[in-house]
């Protein structure tokens, strides 16, 4: 009970408040957007910059400094642009100074995240929107008081259910936002998918969220087998990695519907998401503010690749102003105040590199692109410890053949002159959280 006491607490309490009603009726309007109605919501992210500029200023010693040196004026809207990015590196040397909430603080959350880069970050945490954004984007999709959400993710599963062969657990009692039930990418294997496809058929779920190599691999299967589910899925969203457009096909024809991009950080700085099957990613002006930037740290054009930039508003303990995230993405210009990504790409280091050093996409090399071997491969992985060389690592099924090995081979030296070796496994190792790397870089940076 002390906290409540803390007038720091009760202020911050208010805030929430508002900021619910807040994003309650801004994301109506979003909604609205959607359906047609003629909006615009730049006067909304420029309002809400100036506001965290102004409570960085005032709460954090790092920012209060950094605005000083570069004589920001924070009245000044254009001035944002001349403020120094955020890096990784910065967050792990200027924590304390960063801070605009003391960390001792109950009500203070510390989270971590970056496994994937290779670069490990934790920070603390307050506030954030991701209940309201998801409710959002479920009634975008046709959601209904009583429809389950399923969760394929990376959920760490008790060994007295394991023992049992069940790959499942309860998550929530609520489905909103991430699913009530979770079904554990940790432990799937060739021997069990009919276990988890009969736990879905059991399930019954409106909604699957989850990783996008995780369902994929059950779409797999349920096509290979011919398999009819019996149940109306309104929609699949895939969120957390990177996907393809064969990926994509291939879990809309197993679970015949609409598939849904979800795009964000534990950062909590940004929140986007597609509405049609152009897949473009709009970026809630509610959640933060996205820029995309070049090697140079000048703004991309519309149609160009570039690192995402994020500055997140309802972070009030830890505010991430300018923060690289070390995704890449297709810019696609600002249509009425929102911001539009062609496509999430990946991440910085996802690129694989030429006896030259010449750095070559990944995604424009594998995801652009359809190779009939991908019909004959369960699961994958690239990895590169040489300038020009790379190695397959391959889960393939009983119609991999020769054939397919020498499309892959040719293909990558057609295009980037890599040269390229095969090592079939039985299985691929994941990430703590349950995820898939496609690409394990180990030249550096």
């Amino acid at each position: 009970m002390k906290r409540l006491n803390d007038p720091q607490y009760i202020r911050y309490g208010f805030r929430h408040y508002i900021g619910k009603l807040e994003i309650y009726y801004g994301l109506k309007n979003l909604q609205k957007f959607h359906m047609g109605h003629n909006m615009n919501f730049e006067n909304i992210y420029r309002k809400k910059i100036i506001k965290i500029l102004n409570y960085a200023f005032e709460n954090s010693v790092y920012y209060k400094r950094i605005f000083i040196e570069n004589q920001i004026d924070l009245k000044n809207y254009e001035d944002f642009f001349r403020i120094p990015f955020l890096s990784k590196g910065t967050i792990r040397e200027e924590k304390s100074n960063i801070l605009a909430i003391p960390e001792s603080k109950k009500y203070v959350g510390f989270v971590t995240t970056g496994g994937s880069t290779g670069e490990p970050l934790g920070f603390y945490t307050l506030g954030g929107y991701d209940s309201e954004h998801q409710h959002f984007l479920y009634r975008m999709f046709g959601y209904s008081p009583g429809d389950k959400i399923l969760a394929m993710d990376g959920t760490i599963i008790p060994e007295e259910l394991l023992k049992q062969e069940i790959f499942w657990i309860r998550k929530s009692e609520k489905d909103i936002p991430y699913g009530s039930f979770a079904l554990s990418s940790q432990y799937l294997t060739n021997n069990n998918k009919h276990l988890y496809v009969e736990y879905i058929k059991d399930f019954k779920p409106s909604f699957i969220r989850g990783y996008p190599s995780f369902i994929d691999s059950i779409a797999t299967y349920i096509n290979d087998n011919n398999i009819e589910l019996g149940m109306v899925i309104k929609g699949v969203e895939l969120t957390s990695e990177s996907f393809s457009d064969y990926q994509l096909k291939n879990i809309s024809r197993a679970f015949k519907t609409k598939v849904i991009n979800q795009y964000g950080h534990a950062e909590a700085s940004v929140f986007g998401y597609s509405i049609d099957d152009r897949l473009i990613t709009y970026c809630s002006p509610y959640y933060g503010y996205t820029e995309i930037i070049d090697e140079n740290g000048i703004h991309v054009k519309p149609g160009e690749v570039g690192e995402v930039v994020v500055t997140g508003f309802n972070n009030y303990a830890m505010p991430f102003i300018r923060y690289r995230t070390g995704d890449l993405a297709t810019y696609d210009g600002i249509e009425n105040g929102i911001v539009r990504l062609k496509r999430i790409l990946g991440r910085t280091q996802d690129y694989i590199y030429t006896e030259n050093m010449d750095k070559v996409l990944l995604t424009a090399i594998v995801f652009g692109r359809h190779y009939k071997a991908f019909d004959h491969i369960e699961k994958w992985q690239i990895v590169q410890n040489t300038p020009g060389v790379i190695v397959f690592r391959i889960i393939k099924n009983e119609r991999f053949s020769q054939e397919d090995q020498i499309e892959l081979h040719d293909n990558f030296y057609d295009i980037a002159k890599i040269k390229t070796y095969f090592e079939f496994v039985i299985e691929l190792p994941l990430t703590k959280r349950g995820k898939s790397k496609l690409l394990i870089q180990n030249i550096p940076l």
